[in-house]
């Protein structure tokens, strides 16, 4: 009885010993709505957890996208205003206002997106993941707070107020007439899954850094129209701690887009590079803020009136509270940079994130 009460005794002292984990980098990604079907670039933890170890993390992301084509923005219809609802019939309406434009879109919706990543340590410097993403794409109620913030700091988005609010809309035209059109709420569908590897190549006191490969295999069909092709991305993340206090992550990745079917390939998506920078605070044990700079190159040919081809910058805001050394719970804003028409408007995310 004494032996068992000595070793229970040491393997609570031992777990009281281990450091809370390193959360790393933050899986950012980029929820706008033409960069559901295809691979995107998230940011990967480069520390290895440990041979023998899991990790299992489920994340929550709400997204507000209200984008459309320039075009619109330029030259309004006369109609185009007064908290317009946007039916079909009304987006045929705006279609046949640009005869001549060979692709212009108009999104309004709002994305909940739940990931499930289990992360398990093969060596003390191979890891290997996969993930699996499901989507819910409807109205949402973010459109009233996300108006009532621009209004408070001064910068109103034009066309929020043009149109009604809370509506589920997704639609492309082409020539004067519909080419894509989903209008409501879309019911809750899983999407292509993710499986990744993480392999450390260089690590001393303070710095770190990693190779990291990500493939996508088509599987799922996002709006139940657009099917990608085989997406692969390979890039480096790592890290450096100039501090006990503060440490700092940093990566960047290429992702090769694969053709897809009929629909997917008209939207003439390209290969595009991604990138991270990110602070995390470390002078409380409990709490620990973050702030992540998240970019990506264009990921379409440049097209007439739309900026698709442009670069992105967002940032990832929060914080990190340590329940305990196995579970963390991460809270999270993320908001637009640029203004490109080339990313969502906002997003608001929760994680929660357990090692054993």
């Amino acid at each position: 009885m004494r032996a068992v009460l000595a070793l229970a005794l040491g393997l609570s002292l031992q777990a009281q010993d281990e450091p809370y984990p390193e959360m790393g980098p933050l899986p950012t990604r980029n929820m706008f709505t033409l960069l559901q079907a295809p691979m995107t670039y998230q940011p990967q933890a480069p520390r290895p957890i440990g041979p023998g170890r899991w990790q299992v993390t489920l994340t929550h992301v709400r997204a507000n996208v209200f984008e459309f084509s320039d075009l619109i923005k330029d030259h309004p219809p006369a109609w185009f205003q007064g908290r317009h609802r946007m039916d079909r019939a009304s987006l045929e309406a705006l279609a046949a206002e640009y005869p001549t434009a060979p692709f212009v879109f108009y999104f309004d919706e709002e994305i909940a997106r739940t990931t499930l990543q289990v992360r398990r340590g093969l060596t003390d410097r191979t890891d290997v993941w996969a993930e699996l993403p499901v989507e819910r794409h409807g109205g949402g109620d973010l459109d009233t707070p996300i108006e009532t913030f621009h209004k408070t700091f001064g910068f109103e988005q034009w066309g929020r107020t043009e149109v009604a609010r809370n509506q589920a809309v997704v639609a492309t035209i082409r020539y004067g007439r519909l080419d894509f059109v989903r209008e409501g709420a879309q019911p809750t569908r899983v999407q292509d899954p993710l499986f990744g590897l993480v392999h450390l190549i260089h690590q001393d006191a303070s710095t770190g850094l990693s190779a990291t490969l990500t493939v996508k295999p088509p599987l799922a069909r996002t709006y139940n129209s657009f099917k990608s092709g085989w997406d692969v991305e390979g890039g480096l993340s790592g890290w450096w701690q100039p501090s006990a206090t503060q440490v700092i992550y940093a990566g960047a990745a290429y992702t090769h887009r694969g053709r897809g079917n009929a629909a997917y390939n008209q939207l003439d998506y390209t290969s595009d590079l991604g990138a991270h920078l990110t602070w995390q605070g470390r002078r409380n044990k409990v709490i620990q803020p973050f702030l992540q700079l998240y970019f990506l190159s264009g990921f379409s040919t440049p097209q007439p009136f739309a900026k698709l081809h442009d670069n992105s910058l967002q940032h990832d805001l929060g914080f990190h509270a340590y329940l305990n050394r196995r579970t963390t719970l991460t809270f999270r804003y993320v908001n637009n940079i640029t203004h490109h028409e080339n990313t969502d408007d906002a997003s608001f995310a929760l994680g929660a994130t357990y090692r054993f």
